[in-house]
């Protein structure tokens, strides 16, 4: 019954996660079907001043709320409350702040969008504690299908909205209009249902694990932004804004990679600092790292292979010069998974300086890079920037989760895996047609798997273990 409960839960937050962080990718063909790359790149660049908004404003929470008032913690109702109650003064605090620094924004970013509608959408970005901060409660208490109804509502109701005002002529403030109301809304819904079940209380202790565990969390975010998205940022003064579209499609379209690997992190992420300090628990999370590593050889490749269809299938073809970069972001999502996967041994500690100090550092060194690469070489600069700070990344939080995390990441296994899923690709050749390239995705998963099952025999009761446990 556990196994199956696990499985379950896994579907269900499967199907949540493509709706939430799938969002981009699945309203490519509406929007991009009614902006030119022009407005598109517009777009993108106030996206990324809304999105760096929203990581400020998450405040480390729900990584407090899954540290410090798991089921399992003593006194779990009143730190519960305490949590709840902080949550409420700090987005309060934080909404009057990002308004006061809405026009210096908009105006030192050149952007030509309605700026009512670019403050409405800082607004709702401001408040996103009040959406993240449920939903993990939500995850916490294994309320699966709660979760999905939430994220699901969500999305029909932005991507209706944002039908109906972009074929009105709304254009990209349409998609900003679409999304804000309904988080708002949606916000106040999970909050009240938060209320009602945790109460709100204050203290300062909890206030001081927001400053030692939260804060260094959000800076941590804010330097992952910088690895992501804060590329736009350098790019709109060197490029032109349908270059900047063409860039902003790819990377959209390379983050259906992490959709891939997202389910297993929803379901094994909350669980995996818990189960660690179990007996055989190392050895569970290495199995773990190993599955979602071949996930995320086997699924890259297979976007690799099947993109270039969509693009030419669904997608004006002013849009088709975004292929070209496709390749390379796969790679930069793949890694940035892996780091994911990589990095458990940094949280288990009191505190999460080391996670801080490996992604700032990580953080600095891509920034310095962007001023240096992509004036010279654009795009193809903003990309090397990336892969060089993921590897960073990827490298340090490998070392420094080697005595009580470690994970196999240079071993026969991950290369034979990573080999067999990669081979399909190499064989076909150019131009081999959809016969081909159809015959080339069924093969990735099957050789993947079959490295699998050949490098890791005995993972088996490993991961039924993991599940029974689930």
């Amino acid at each position: 019954m556990k196994r199956n409960s696990a499985f379950k839960s896994f579907a269900t937050y499967g199907l949540a996660i493509i709706l939430m962080k799938g969002f981009s990718l699945i309203t490519i063909p509406l929007v991009t079907s009614i902006l030119t790359p022009a407005d598109y790149g517009e777009l993108d660049l106030a996206v990324s001043l809304v999105e760096f908004t929203s990581l400020f404003c998450t405040l480390g929470l729900a990584e407090i709320l899954y540290r410090f008032c798991a089921p399992t913690v003593q006194d779990n109702k009143r730190h519960l409350a305490e949590l709840t109650g902080t949550a409420v003064i700090a987005g309060v605090i934080l909404l009057i702040c990002v308004q006061f620094l809405a026009a210096p924004l908009y105006h030192l970013f050149g952007l030509k969008l309605n700026i009512d509608v670019f403050r409405l959408s800082l607004v709702s970005a401001s408040l996103t504690t009040f959406v993240e901060l449920p939903l993990a409660f939500l995850r916490m208490r294994d309320k699966a299908a709660l979760y999905l109804g939430f994220v699901l509502s969500r999305t029909v109701l932005q991507i209706v909205l944002m039908w109906l005002l972009l074929s009105a002529g709304w254009g990209p403030e349409g998609v900003l209009l679409a999304n804000a109301p309904v988080h708002l809304m949606i916000g106040g819904v999970l909050m009240y249902l938060l209320l009602r079940e945790t109460g709100i209380a204050f203290s300062r202790e909890m206030g001081s694990r927001l400053l030692v565990y939260g804060f260094p969390l959000v800076l941590s975010g804010l330097s992952m932004f910088a690895l992501g998205t804060a590329d736009r940022w350098f790019l709109a003064g060197n490029v032109s804004r349908e270059e900047l579209a063409h860039y902003a499609i790819a990377a959209k379209l390379a983050l259906a990679t992490s959709l891939l690997i997202q389910p297993l992190g929803l379901w094994w992420y909350p669980k995996r600092l818990g189960i660690l300090q179990e007996s055989n628990g190392v050895e569970r999370n290495a199995a773990m790292w190993t599955i979602g590593f071949a996930v995320l050889c086997a699924g890259g490749t297979m976007l690799h292979l099947s993109l270039p269809l969509f693009v030419g299938c669904v997608l004006p073809a002013s849009y088709a010069p975004a292929l070209q970069w496709l390749p390379w972001l796969i790679i930069i999502v793949a890694m940035n998974e892996m780091v994911g996967l990589s990095n458990a041994g940094a949280f288990l500690g009191k505190r999460t300086i080391s996670v801080f100090g490996v992604n700032f550092t990580a953080a600095i060194l891509v920034i310095t890079l962007y001023a240096v690469l992509i004036p010279a070489h654009g795009l193809g600069g903003a990309i090397a920037a990336t892969l060089v700070a993921q590897l960073f990344r990827l490298t340090v939080f490998a070392w420094l989760s080697r005595k009580n995390a470690p994970v196999p990441i240079i071993s026969v296994s991950t290369l034979l895996i990573a080999s067999a899923s990669l081979l399909p690709a190499f064989l076909l050749p150019s131009g081999g047609g959809i016969a081909a390239t159809m015959a080339a995705l069924f093969a990735v998963p099957v050789l993947s798997l079959l490295a699998l099952g050949f490098t890791n025999p005995s993972m088996l009761p490993t991961v039924t273990k993991s599940l029974n446990h689930a």
